[in-house]
């Protein structure tokens, strides 16, 4: 019988060869302008913020596509991104900060959060088409905390691929939980999507937040766009990491995001 304390040689070497894996994605974005001052306040010392602020939520469902490390298979897993655009070092595009992403399995958010100082968070993702219109929501604690509804046009078909960067902050507190365990770190992810199918509408985004959520916080100034894809979406991690020294500046950002307080700390 196996040692359920000791991995095998074998999962020892899918960890070893593991370059990453590409999703399978059904999703729902709202992209709309939002306050200047707002996102300032809540982007770390590592990125920038554009000139023109914009926001975006995303709401779907994900499976990988092929075999990762430890899972051979197919994994479902409910998802939902909140991303502000901002631009980090020389890279030349727009990168997508995410302070909070959203999933309901267990070992995506440990693995994310616990292991890789991710922002990561449970939260549960319904998403329904019917014919042209879509409906999705985000849901935590028994609280629907954001949700879309739009109208669509009809189907463009597969796209070219296109090329996006997401970025996150990287952070873990000691054991004491008092201090950083080390520098905090940038990551910024170079992704590629290959939508299979995709439309533009028109509708409506409700940001109601909850607990521990303060997405009704989030200015919307102005109208959304609504995009749904069914795309495949994969991460490359070829952009230089760097750390931060200063980690009383990133504190408030990390324990924001990560630790998941209640709103009235």
């Amino acid at each position: 019988m196996a040692n359920p304390f000791r991995a095998s040689k074998e999962a020892c070497q899918m960890v070893a060869d593991n370059k990453g894996v590409t999703y399978e994605i059904q999703s729902i974005a709202a992209r709309f302008l939002t306050d200047l001052d707002f996102v300032r306040s809540i982007m770390p010392p590592c990125y920038r913020v554009p000139d023109v602020p914009m926001a975006t939520l995303t709401l779907g469902k994900v499976k990988n596509h092929g075999p990762q490390a430890m899972d051979r298979g197919y994994t479902y897993c409910d998802l939902a991104i909140l991303g502000f655009d901002c631009h980090y070092e020389d890279l030349p595009e727009r990168a997508e900060y995410t302070p909070l992403v959203y999933f309901n399995q267990e070992a995506v958010i440990y693995s994310g959060r616990e292991f890789l100082g991710e922002p990561k968070r449970y939260g549960r993702t319904e998403l329904f088409l019917f014919d042209n219109h879509v409906s999705a929501s985000l849901v935590r604690f028994g609280q629907s905390i954001a949700e879309i509804e739009a109208d669509l046009g009809p189907d463009q078909g597969a796209q070219e691929p296109i090329v996006t960067y997401g970025a996150h902050l990287k952070c873990c507190l000691t054991h004491q939980q008092n201090a950083m365990m080390y520098d905090p770190i940038a990551a910024v992810s170079r992704r590629i999507s290959r939508p299979l199918h995709m439309r533009t509408g028109t509708g409506t985004l409700r940001l109601i937040g909850g607990f521990k959520d303060a997405l009704d916080e989030i200015p919307m100034l102005g109208d959304c766009s609504f995009e749904y894809v069914e795309t495949l979406l994969s991460y490359i991690n070829d952009v230089p990491t760097k750390s931060y020294p200063d980690r009383e500046a990133f504190m408030p950002f990390y324990l924001g995001t990560c630790q998941n307080y209640v709103r009235h700390i």
